[in-house]
């Protein structure tokens, strides 16, 4: 299966629901649930939920009061999560990409169990986990950490060449088809 039926919905989703963000996250709750269910899904963990976190950020952040930012290190270690201890910075290659990508995602889902027990919000539930802050602050985490090493990748695979970190997402989507189910 390839990735472009979520990123079709994703896309029309974040278009459909530019100005209402309670209809982005109504929306968003089958899609996250049929991605996390979906045994073939063909959209990667990393690339998959950078692209929720970039709409979310733009549809329904603006309006949350207080803000949502990323846990700490710090935040994980007091809900009983440890943080995450890779070292990404010697991320060249997409195969270092996917690694990463593993490693973050197994690392997410044992910090997932870790903050609904700490949080008491259903963390493990994705029909309804997006809808609650601590599954925004991890995810965000996250995203912080795979935009540095997208930035990094894109950086030493073609120097001086992307403007924004999202358009190194948006060409391994478009030029490496077969990585895109692994990152």
């Amino acid at each position: 299966m390839s990735h472009e039926p979520f990123r079709d919905r994703l896309v029309a989703l974040a278009a459909a629901t530019a100005q209402d963000p309670a209809g982005f996250l109504d929306g968003l709750s089958p899609i996250h649930d049929d991605w996390h269910t979906q045994a073939a899904r063909g959209y990667g963990f990393l690339l998959f939920h950078n692209r929720v976190v970039r709409s979310f950020k733009a549809i329904v952040l603006p309006a949350v009061q207080p803000v949502i930012e990323a846990f700490t290190d710090q935040q994980f270690q007091d809900m009983g999560a440890q943080p995450f201890q890779a070292d990404p910075s010697g991320i060249d290659t997409l195969g270092e990409l996917v690694t990463f990508s593993t490693a973050l995602e197994s690392w997410h889902n044992t910090a997932h169990m870790d903050i609904g027990t700490a949080t008491r919000t259903p963390m493990m539930d994705p029909r309804q986990n997006i809808f609650f802050r601590p599954f925004w602050q991890l995810h965000f985490y996250i995203d912080d950490l795979f935009t540095t090493t997208l930035t990094q990748y894109g950086e030493r695979a073609h120097p001086g060449q992307f403007v924004i970190p999202s358009a190194i997402a948006g060409h391994i989507e478009a030029r490496h088809h077969g990585w895109v189910p692994r990152i």
